[in-house]
C-alpha cells in the first residue's frame, strides 16, 4: 500500500515535503485522493472542508492553519490527532489588537470617513500612555499583546484562570473592571468563556472604556454589546454571527468598529504556516511527538 498522503491547501504546502498534494480551496477532490490522506490541513477560514475528514479512512493527523480549533473537534474522527497553529498567528493578532485601539482612540476610522466628504474634523484623541489595560487570556495571543503594548507605557494586567508570576486570576475580574480603560479578549472559546462578556460584565466598566475582541465572537453577547455601545466603545475582529450579515444592526451601531476576522491573516501567515506544517510532517513521518496537540478523536 502506498505511503499515506499529505493533503494541504496548495499555498501552504512546504516545498520540501515529499508525498504531498495541494488542493485549491473550494475545489472538491476525488474520492480516491481522500482515501489516501494520512495528514490533512483544512482550509484556513472556518475550515469549510473539515467534513472531508469523514471520507479519509487512513487519516492520522489534522494540522489546523489556525489557533482556534473548537469548530473542528466535533467532526474529528476517532483516533485522529488534532494540532493547532500556535506560534503562527499570535504576533499578527497582537498587532491588529493594538492597531484597533489606536484607530478607535485616535479617531482614524472617523478621519477615514471624513476624507470622503473632504471634512477637516480635528478632534482630541486618547493616548495609551498610562491607560489601564486588562488582557483576558494568558496564552500565546494574550502574551503577544502584552509584549506589543510595552513600548506604549500603559499599565497592563493579564488575567487567566490561575495566578502565576505576571498573571492575575480571573476570579479578580469583577473588582478590576471598574478601574479599566481597555479590555482585550484573547481567550479560546470554551464552555467557561462563551458569553462571558455580557450585560453584567459590561455594566462594571466605566463610561468611555474600550472592549477589543480578537478571540471568538461568541465570547461576547451581541445584544449586550449593542445595549452598551455609545456608553462604551468596541473594536471587534470577530462577531456572533460570523460572517456578519449585511443587514445586521451591529454594522451601524454607534461606537462599534468592526474588522472582518483578519487578526492572524497577514503576509507572515503562509511563510510561518509552511514552516510549521513542514516540521509537523517530518515529525509524523518519523514517529516523533507532534507540536501543538489540542485534541484526539
Amino acid at each position: 500500500m502506498a505511503e499515506p498522503l499529505v493533503f494541504a491547501p496548495d499555498y501552504l504546502l512546504p516545498v520540501d515535503t515529499q508525498g504531498a498534494l495541494g488542493y485549491r480551496e473550494g475545489h472538491e477532490p476525488d474520492a480516491e485522493v481522500l482515501e489516501r490522506v494520512g495528514f490533512f490541513v483544512p482550509a484556513y477560514i472556518e475550515h469549510p472542508n473539515a467534513h472531508w475528514m469523514a471520507r479519509m479512512p487512513r487519516l492520522d493527523v489534522v494540522q489546523l492553519p489556525t489557533v482556534g480549533f473548537d469548530a473542528v473537534v466535533p467532526q474529528l474522527p476517532t483516533g485522529v490527532t488534532l494540532c493547532n497553529a500556535a506560534g503562527v498567528h499570535e504576533q499578527s493578532t497582537a498587532e491588529l489588537a493594538v492597531g484597533s485601539i489606536i484607530a478607535v482612540w485616535r479617531g482614524l476610522d472617523r478621519a477615514a470617513r471624513d476624507m470622503v466628504e473632504g471634512t477637516w474634523g480635528h478632534r482630541r484623541g486618547r493616548s495609551l500612555q498610562e491607560a489601564r489595560v486588562v488582557i483576558i487570556g494568558a496564552g500565546g495571543v494574550g502574551t503577544a499583546i502584552a509584549r506589543t503594548l510595552e513600548p506604549f507605557r500603559c499599565v497592563t494586567t493579564v488575567l487567566a484562570r490561575t495566578r502565576r508570576p505576571g498573571v492575575t486570576p480571573i476570579a479578580d475580574l469583577h473588582d478590576i473592571l471598574p478601574r479599566t480603560d481597555i479590555v482585550i479578549l484573547a481567550v479560546p472559546l470554551t464552555d467557561e468563556t462563551a458569553g462571558m462578556v455580557d450585560n453584567d460584565f459590561l455594566s462594571r466598566l466605566p463610561d468611555g472604556s474600550l472592549v477589543v475582541n480578537v478571540s471568538r465572537g461568541s465570547v461576547a453577547v451581541t445584544e449586550d454589546i449593542r445595549r452598551h455601545a455609545g456608553r462604551l466603545e468596541f473594536a471587534l475582529d470577530v462577531t456572533e454571527p460570523e460572517p456578519l450579515p449585511k443587514t445586521h444592526p451591529l454594522w451601524s451601531t454607534p461606537g462599534v468598529f468592526i474588522t472582518p476576522h483578519i487578526g492572524g491573516d497577514t503576509d507572515a501567515f503562509p511563510r510561518l504556516a509552511q514552516q510549521l506544517i513542514g516540521e509537523q510532517v517530518e515529525r509524523w513521518r518519523n514517529d516523533q511527538p507532534l507540536r501543538n496537540v489540542v485534541a484526539s478523536g
